[in-house]
């Protein structure tokens, strides 16, 4: 009887080592280093659909795809904004709709808008339906995503030059407007660009700031605000703003607005990287980041601008248009879920922050807050146009 319980014993066994080497076997490389980067907990969804393309291969869905890092915003209602967005800039209306779906997909719950950008209405569509229904629009049909108490989008929203107004009352009727326009309060709202005159700055920025006071709005922030303006505002008696978006990148790291910043307990958030990579870029240094740190990572250049950023302590708004595919699997390879798997090392840290050129907005022709007309000449820069 003790040699059949034994044999038996030892088949039992034998079949269970046989399960276990059949089993799908996680990879322990980095998330974002596998052929495709979803954090998506509905990833299986996607498996067969056009959303993608054909023949894209897809990794096993991350676990906890809501939960993104996020940080406290400093003199906000209590708003932890995702270190890690979704910016719509240079997005065309007819792309919002998947753009955006995407990067909900992806776990990415901050959507950086704007009046300029001049879409509120289409990214408003998506957010409303997503936050009532749960469903995203895909290439195949609508999909549902969590739970209704699951679902968070925070929406941060830029005032244009032309909004910035001397009238309290005006400008308090257009944010407010905004926010039914997007389907949501908004979590911050920012000055997009310092290019008015120091009176329309003052009064818009102290017309956000009663919003705040109202609980209308849940933080204030700028952006490409130079040192001489955001003084301007301390100066009047009006508190730092909260976040401060800039063109940030290791090849511009405003180190003056940067030492502001931490002088006066406000985060820097970088504004969506854009023509890095053109003829009139940092050619050689760009190239540096390809070669010394994306390639031997494993990374592309845009998630080591990402890495780069949340290691610093920075925000980030990535964008990517979503016409084709490429574009479509960097709405997913730029999100947290596929990026936080990767630390970059210190040595690799400081060759990024030994790039700094110092690239102005205007070499790049960015139009971000202004017009091209403001461009004056390849020097000029939103932060050093206020002297």
């Amino acid at each position: 009887m003790m040699r059949v319980s034994l044999l038996l014993l030892g088949l039992f066994i034998r079949e269970v080592f046989a399960l276990q080497q059949k089993q799908p076997q996680l990879s322990r490389e980095p998330l974002s280093r596998r052929k495709v980067l979803l954090d998506v907990p509905t990833a299986a969804a996607l498996v067969g659909s056009q959303l993608l393309g054909p023949k894209l291969a897809l990794a096993s869905p991350i676990p906890n795809a809501d939960s993104d890092s996020s940080v406290f915003l400093p003199r906000s209602h209590d708003i932890h904004l995702p270190r890690i967005g979704y910016s719509t800039y240079k997005t065309a209306p007819e792309q919002v709709a998947e753009g955006v779906g995407l990067a909900l997909q992806a776990g990415t719950r901050h959507l950086d808008c704007a009046s300029q950008y001049g879409i509120n209405s289409q990214v408003g569509s998506v957010i409303k339906r997503y936050l009532q229904t749960g469903e995203i629009e895909t290439r195949n049909g609508m999909t549902k995503t969590p739970r209704r108490k699951d679902r968070q989008v925070y929406v941060t929203h830029k005032v244009s030059n032309i909004e910035q107004s001397l009238s309290n009352k005006d400008l308090k009727s257009n944010i407010l407007q905004q926010a039914k326009t997007l389907g949501k309060n908004l979590d911050l709202v920012m000055i997009h660009s310092p290019l008015t005159d120091s009176n329309r700055r003052l009064s818009t920025y102290a017309t956000l700031c009663d919003l705040y006071d109202q609980k209308k709005i849940g933080a204030v922030g700028v952006c490409h605000f130079g040192v001489k303006p955001l003084q301007e505002l301390v100066d009047a008696g009006l508190p730092p703003p909260s976040v401060i978006q800039l063109e940030l990148s290791p090849f511009n790291l405003h180190k003056d607005v940067s030492e502001w910043a931490t002088s006066q307990n406000s985060l820097l958030s970088c504004a969506a990287w854009s023509r890095l990579s053109s003829k009139d870029g940092p050619t050689q240094a760009w190239d540096t980041l390809a070669k010394e740190v994306a390639q031997p990572c494993k990374m592309t250049k845009q998630q080591v601008l990402i890495r780069w950023a949340v290691q610093q302590g920075y925000l980030c708004v990535p964008r990517s248009n979503s016409q084709y595919k490429a574009e479509r699997q960097a709405i997913l390879e730029n999100s947290w879920g596929a990026t936080k798997d990767f630390v970059l090392t210190d040595k690799e840290m400081q060759l990024l922050n030994s790039l700094n050129e110092q690239t102005p907005a205007g070499q790049l022709s960015i139009v971000d807050g202004w017009d091209l007309s403001d461009i004056v000449d390849p020097t000029w820069d939103p932060t050093t146009a206020i002297v």
